[in-house]
């Protein structure tokens, strides 16, 4: 008997869609049973029973037709037979992309670009919005030209010759336990776009990453989703719920075109202040390990502060994008992020419970920074109207009465003389007062 050896070739969908009409290829018993409604065969032939189900939610499968539409990569299909001769096939790996593509080309679904990755696409240089020219329509109502696109798309088949029922449920088996499933941030990673990418890169090479995470981390999927979340809370301008989907969103509208300037800017401001702080926050550690005698920090430039988890940095950097916007001086900001971050207010602590990304406890983390940093912003602040001379006016007015009653309160008994030198001293702070607004 010949041992288990391999065939790979490549198909035409079209082509494909037809061999499984024939039975020349069995996909999985979704497929199958809905051959036998359509009475397309009287009697349906074997197929792998030990497959999972027919799983895919509308949402994946119509990402799979866009990304063939698109001629994205769309991996391989594996298929056995007993022999190396047979034509007829029984589908081992790729039952949920396979049935997905023959159901839409039958007209079975409508697409549901929902969660596309893809929010604009090109065909012929024209672009297009995936939410106006794809959503809610079947196979027949695309345009003859994509039609023509997804029904010439070649799918790549690995065919397992001499293979036994037994060899094929081993492969299945290892096939689906052996891989691990990419995570969310994996998937972003590869979907956000050459520009995007690039500047995460970049971004991700900054110094003061390197007290906050493992180097291999923030190179990472950590690295990746802290810049996503953040990204993601600038571009709201408000508190949003950090769920995949909401990330994603943000992170696939700038696909194509790459972010835009001004967010790049303040990422990119944020690095450099935060440089600027976490440099204080080693100069202050190696004093203090100085003048204690402590020698057991072999590398400052990549001493850690492991009290900056994850949820923490990313807050880190929403504080300083807010102390960036404020005016306050990083040395400030490095005093009290140091301290904040080990020591959370009541307020903020109450934000990492249950689950930190729902918008409940994203809201009461950045209330809570935004309440501690307001501290530092100028406690008078003169709006340009308020300067009318009617204002002005009523300073005056104030500043006078106040310094009578003052000068009064203890039941002091002044002279003339006294009080008219008082008068002009308010009426100095005054013209002092005025002079600053107006400039």
């Amino acid at each position: 008997m010949s041992s288990l050896n391999y065939d790979v070739e490549k198909r035409e969908i079209g082509i494909l869609i037809e061999q499984i009409d024939k039975q020349y290829f069995t996909v999985g018993k979704h497929l199958q049973n809905i051959l036998l409604e359509k009475k397309q065969v009287k009697n349906i032939r074997e197929y792998m029973e030990s497959q999972r189900g027919y799983i895919w939610e509308a949402w994946r499968a119509s990402n799979l037709i866009q990304s063939i539409l698109l001629k994205n990569p769309v991996p391989e299909i594996t298929v056995y037979r007993s022999d190396n001769k047979s034509q007829y096939r029984k589908t081992l790996d790729g039952q949920q992309r396979m049935t997905s593509i023959y159901l839409f080309i039958n007209n079975h679904f409508k697409l549901d670009m929902s969660k596309t990755m893809f929010p604009e696409f090109k065909i012929e240089d024209e672009i297009f919005k995936t939410s106006e020219v794809l959503t809610g329509k079947t196979f027949s109502e695309l345009p003859e030209l994509w039609q023509d696109i997804i029904r010439d798309y070649q799918l790549r088949i690995t065919t397992m010759n001499n293979c036994t029922e037994e060899d094929a449920e081993k492969a299945y088996v290892q096939m689906n336990s052996g891989a691990k499933g990419l995570k969310a941030s994996e998937i972003r990673k590869a979907a956000m776009g050459m520009n995007t990418r690039k500047f995460f890169r970049s971004t991700l090479d900054s110094d003061w990453l390197l007290h906050a995470m493992t180097p291999l981390s923030t190179k990472g999927n950590a690295g990746d989703e802290i810049l996503s979340q953040i990204i993601t809370i600038i571009h709201n301008n408000k508190a949003i719920e950090l769920s995949k989907d909401n990330i994603d969103k943000v992170i696939y509208s700038f696909r194509d075109s790459g972010l835009p300037e001004e967010i790049q800017e303040d990422v990119t401001n944020i690095s450099i202040y935060l440089n600027r702080v976490t440099n204080k926050w080693i100069s202050d550690k190696k004093k203090e390990d100085e003048a204690q005698g402590n020698k057991r920090v072999k590398n400052y430039s990549t001493y850690r502060y492991t009290w900056l988890n994850k949820t923490h940095t990313t807050m880190l950097m929403y504080s300083a994008h807010r102390a960036i916007k404020n005016g306050i001086e990083f040395e400030k900001f490095s005093e009290w992020a140091y301290k904040f971050f080990q020591s959370p207010s009541v307020k903020y602590k109450q934000g990492l419970q249950d689950k930190v990304n729902e918008l409940k406890c994203v809201e009461l983390r950045l209330s809570a920074i935004d309440e501690e940093l307001s501290k530092f912003y100028p406690t008078v602040e003169i709006d340009e109207q308020m300067e009318s001379s009617l204002q002005t006016e009523s300073y005056d007015h104030d500043i006078l009465e106040t310094s009578h009653e003052f000068l009064n309160q203890e039941g002091d008994v002044l002279d003339q003389e006294e009080l008219d030198t008082d008068k002009e001293d308010a009426k100095h702070i005054l013209d002092i007062i005025n002079t600053t607004n107006i400039a």
